[in-house]
């Protein structure tokens, strides 16, 4: 189907976008910020406000009246996902509201929220929705994979209609630890081991100048400001999965300790408090944790690092690695590619309810114990959600080829540093493809 292509000589735009109609195959999306650079890339940095909402420029409805951004990035000749889908697939586009990933799997389960709400902006209070045209997504970005709660309310909500939920590994990317210090201590690189990092966020350290952290800092004292993320997010339970997994019974800290969790609230809440660390600042979005971070002395966060280095922040290596070493794409076993598993923090668990087993093992997920060849430890695997049924005959193939691209190694664009393909092995890549095809109905 021919549509005319709004042109915009602007990176981005931050106006009330001109009105037009949703022709061809417009795919209405958000969730997960921690793959937004590779996915959109960085222009929603440019605006002021940040812009939570990135669309092609094909795509003009809804009417917002608040910032968005456009998809590409504000240097380097790096495409993003988005952008490169529209050049292969000229009669379709991709819109993508940053929301967080928890929010992303309320949306897709209508559970108190959808599509159709409002993304907004930085400004904004919390979004509501992706300000998609419907109430139902076509699909969701997010790191926090579906556990057994998210799929039992997907089951009373939406499953008469969708039948089961799709859930496809996309990118694996590096959490890093952006920081700040006053300036005039000279401090400008920081390098941590993991019991350093597991003492920080378990309150042991709780200043800078610590010695056990072997800065050399002028002044005292310098209280770490742990800088963490507000909302469900699936870049809080990868970091929090991390924590759970190398620091509980280590380190000075108890077993159990941490537990992995979307909220980082709650995933570091002991006796119904947070650790005693010296401040605290929970911020909306890894945009958000990193521009807090940028902007306040003694600062400590996680996000993903395109966002520290689009932002232009410092960051620590981990065990002696930058996270913004990894490979173009990395080899998982097709033995970790499960069927059919949901993921309750670090446990998997058979896919509840009374779905066909086909539709079931739609929901694909990376074993949590999955070795994943990268030298720096803090690695997350990111997702796109979708559902097995009622998707309308006009966006099967659109949806089928933008869950595909991830996996074409001939068109796909090269993804931003600190992101990696995960199909290094072709097996792997293989039945992953094959449950797109058959999983989108």
């Amino acid at each position: 189907m021919h549509r005319n292509k709004l042109h915009i000589s602007l990176l981005a735009v931050s106006v009330l976008m001109a009105a037009g109609s949703a022709t061809a195959a417009d795919l209405y999306a958000g969730g997960a910020t921690f793959p937004a650079p590779a996915y959109v890339g960085d222009l929603y940095n440019s605006l002021t406000p940040k812009a939570r909402l990135s669309r092609d420029a094909a795509i003009t409805a809804p009417v917002v009246g608040f910032s968005v951004a456009g998809l590409g990035n504000s240097t380097g000749s790096n495409v993003p996902v988005f952008a490169k889908y529209h050049t292969l697939f000229a009669s379709d586009a991709v819109s993508y509201c940053q929301t967080g990933s928890g929010t992303g799997k309320k949306v897709l389960n209508n559970d108190t929220l959808v599509a159709s709400g409002n993304c907004g902006d930085a400004s904004s209070a919390a979004a509501t929705g992706f300000s998609a045209l419907g109430t139902a997504p076509d699909f969701i970005g997010t790191d926090s994979p579906i556990s057994t709660a998210d799929y039992n309310t997907f089951n009373t909500n939406v499953s008469s209609t969708r039948t089961a939920i799709v859930q496809i590994p996309t990118i694996a990317g590096a959490i890093a630890l952006p920081f700040k210090d006053n300036a005039a201590t000279g401090l400008t690189s920081v390098a941590l081991t993991t019991q350093q990092v597991c003492q920080i966020y378990s309150a042991q350290i709780t200043d800078w100048a610590d010695s056990r952290l072997g800065l050399t800092l002028s002044g005292s004292p310098h209280p770490i400001t742990i800088v963490y993320r507000s909302e469900g997010s699936g870049t809080s339970f990868a970091f929090t999965s991390y924590l759970a997994a190398q620091c509980n019974g280590k380190f000075g800290v108890a077993a159990g300790y941490f537990k992995p969790d979307q909220s980082f609230a709650a995933a570091v809440t002991q006796a119904g408090s947070l650790p005693a660390y010296a401040a605290v600042s929970p911020q909306s979005g890894n945009s958000g944790v990193v521009s807090k971070v940028k902007t306040t002395t003694d600062t400590l966060g996680y996000a993903d690092v395109a966002e520290v280095l689009s932002q232009g922040v410092m960051y620590a290596s981990v065990n002696g690695f930058d996270p913004a070493a990894l490979p173009a794409s990395i080899s998982i076993t097709p033995a970790n590619l499960l069927s059919g598993q949901v993921l309750n923090g670090a446990t998997t668990a058979a896919v509840p309810g009374s779905a066909p087993a086909a539709a079931k093992n739609c929901l694909r997920l990376v074993s949590p114990t999955a070795p994943i060849s990268s030298a720096y430890p803090i690695v997350a695997i990111t997702y796109v959600a979708g559902y097995y049924a009622g998707n309308g005959a006009a966006k099967i193939t659109p949806i089928k080829n933008l869950f595909k691209l991830f996996y074409d190694t001939t068109n796909r664009p090269a993804l931003p540093t600190g992101y990696a393909y995960v199909d290094g092995n072709a097996l792997f890549r293989s039945s992953v493809v094959s449950s797109i095809n058959s999983c989108i109905n």
